[in-house]
């Protein structure tokens, strides 16, 4: 039997399904980050929003916050 793997990648997939399931997050910056308390705070995904103000995948909590400081939290 021959075998296939197939390898999706999404962009901003987690950002996306949360802005899908909460209409008022739309056209906002959106990013998915680990917990801050549990030490884990860095962004794992954010939306084309976020990433006009420059906000990366990995960086911490903090500098997104600094580059966006209307975002809620």
């Amino acid at each position: 039997m021959k075998r296939v793997i197939l390898h999706c990648d999404l962009n901003n997939f987690y950002a996306s399904v949360e802005c899908l399931y909460n209409p008022e997050l739309r056209g906002k910056p959106v990013a998915v980050c680990g917990s801050i308390e549990d030490r884990h705070g860095i962004v794992l995904a954010k939306n084309y929003v976020a990433k006009k103000y420059k906000v990366r995948t990995g960086e911490t909590v903090w500098e997104a916050k600094s580059k966006c400081p209307g975002w809620l939290w």
